[in-house]
């Protein structure tokens, strides 16, 4: 069972007992948890049975809201993560930042990934995210990752709109046509140069962070459906060397599902068999 991810600034993983002092530092500010149906917690206790609720929920279905690490420093900075709503039959998608990391893209970092291990990891179907309709930075957010404005509802007994993803739409061609289009002429690489030319350098790369992240949450997905694919082949078939495929694209996942400071591995090369090692054996078209 997974319980960490990584990403370019971030560690992430389930929330321990340890983390309770940190934890209230945004969980009892009231301006971080404006949007937020139960409010802020008023008290450190607050925030500790909040905890003991997401350990039991992790316990139950493998995920929930993890505490956000940053990657640098260690530092506990928000949470974020996955919750069963039973009361409505949806998984809800969620992500929340202290104050001081606002406004530098790591929201949608974070949310990214989460998107990713959803359909990937857990093999979830469909999320879900409800947002106040003043919340303009969340929604900005979901709508980079490709998710659809359903409807306004009344969630939890706050006024929200209904945001959904199913894993089809998450799928990296259909998701990247939509949202992340590699026009300059359009979306967010249009927005990001017309920032730039502006002096506007920070939005400018809040804009074409936004097309990375869709580009490199793609990759991982198309790496991870040829190994799939590929693992229901033999070590060779027809003259070629399965083998080695497979290791070059695991040490391809290691590398982006883990940054480093590591050169990338090279490219993979598809490797003649040798004559000994061709299989006849039928297998399925990949």
């Amino acid at each position: 069972m997974r319980t960490v991810i990584e990403t370019r600034r971030l560690i992430l993983r389930p929330f321990e007992s340890g983390d309770v002092e940190a934890a209230f530092a945004w969980f009892g500010d009231p301006i971080v948890m404006r949007f937020t149906p139960t409010g802020p917690d008023t008290s450190i206790e607050q925030t500790k049975t909040r905890l003991a609720k997401y350990q039991k929920h992790q316990a139950a279905h493998g995920f929930s809201k993890w505490i956000i690490l940053d990657r640098r420093l260690g530092s506990a900075i928000g949470d974020s993560g996955l919750l069963v709503l039973q009361e409505y039959g949806w998984i809800d998608l969620g992500f929340r930042l202290a104050q001081p990391h606002w406004g530098k893209g790591l929201a949608t970092e974070v949310a990214s990934v989460w998107v990713r291990a959803a359909f990937d990891d857990f093999h979830i179907d469909r999320l879900t995210a409800i947002v106040h309709p003043e919340n303009f930075a969340s929604i900005r957010v979901l709508e980079k990752l490709g998710f659809l404005n359903e409807r306004r509802d009344t969630v939890m007994g706050m006024n929200s709109i209904v945001f959904s993803l199913s894993a089809k739409d998450g799928e990296p061609d259909s998701c990247f046509r939509r949202c992340m289009s590699l026009d300059w002429t359009q979306a967010d690489l249009h927005e990001g140069l017309r920032c730039f030319h502006s002096g506007a350098f920070f939005e400018a790369h809040e804009h074409w962070e936004s097309v990375w992240l869709a580009a490199y949450a793609g990759t991982i997905s198309l790496l991870r459906s040829a190994l799939r694919r590929l693992d229901a082949y033999p070590e060779a078939f027809g003259g070629v060397a399965i083998t080695p495929l497979r290791a070059r694209i695991r040490l391809w996942l290691g590398a982006l599902e883990t940054p480093s400071r590591s050169p990338l591995p090279s490219l993979p090369e598809l490797q003649i068999a040798s004559a000994g090692s061709f299989s006849s054996n039928p297998v399925t078209g990949p």
